[in-house]
């Protein structure tokens, strides 16, 4: 149970070329031989709520621990959710994948990264998705948007590195400027711009810094979930990765 071996196209439905594409951006992360299933999926989920897993370009799920498994989802993934093979999900919508190598490599780079947080410490997890699901009601200095969120912008960060690698420096950094310049995650790119993707992101302490600067707003908030305590109780957790 949970320890399948690791499998790196769950539907087989990609392209040569994009398989060559996926195993070339998993090389440069230690992914675990067992227990983890990458699912490119064949559909995007519109119908879903705003707020649905569902609806995201994709995400990471620690199955093992119940991320997801309470919510409405597509039959396949239920399946497999209820299978028990497999301990992580790392789940790409079809938009996410289909389009430009660029994407592809960015995408998955970004959930692979949400992956390698949770098996460094799975209170990395637990605190991204906290500050994550909570920030936009929030009084704060900093603009709302993804990357102000610590685990997203390490994501991110990673995503621009990775990407580099496997599809070259001049192309990825124009693609990177493009969207700053226009498109739907174009605050986000511009707030990427703030940062060399090759210098360290310690997103531990820029975690802890956050929910320190906002510890106030965040108790009232942390006292409904039942799994993180208090801000204290969470940030000594992250501290001891």
């Amino acid at each position: 149970m949970w320890d399948s071996a690791t499998n790196y196209d769950f539907l087989g439905i990609l392209p040569d070329r994009k398989k060559e594409l996926v195993h070339n951006t998993c090389s440069y992360f230690a992914i675990p031989t067992k227990g983890i299933v990458l699912f490119f999926d064949k559909f995007n989920y519109k119908k879903y709520g705003k707020r649905s897993t569902w609806r995201n370009l994709g995400s990471h799920l620690n199955i093992k621990l119940g991320d997801g498994t309470h919510e409405k989802c597509p039959k396949k993934i239920d399946i497999l959710f209820k299978s028990k093979k497999y301990s992580h999900l790392v789940w790409l919508s079809q938009r996410a994948w289909i389009k430009t190598n660029i994407d592809l490599v960015w995408n998955l780079s970004h959930e692979l990264q949400h992956l390698h947080q949770d098996i460094t410490n799975h209170s990395i997890s637990l605190a991204g998705n906290f500050i994550y699901n909570n920030l936009s009601g929030m009084d704060i200095e900093e603009l709302k948007i993804q990357t102000t969120v610590p685990t997203e912008m390490d994501a991110e960060l990673m995503s621009w590195r990775i990407s580099r690698k496997v599809c070259g420096k001049h192309k990825v950094d124009l693609y990177v400027s493009e969207n700053a310049k226009s498109g739907k995650k174009i605050e986000i790119f511009r707030d990427l711009l703030k940062y060399d993707p090759d210098d360290n992101y310690d997103v531990i302490s820029k975690t802890i810094s956050l929910l320190r600067k906002y510890q106030p707003q965040f108790e009232d908030i942390i006292k409904y979930y039942r799994n993180l305590g208090s801000v204290d109780r969470l940030c000594t957790k992250l501290s001891e990765a």
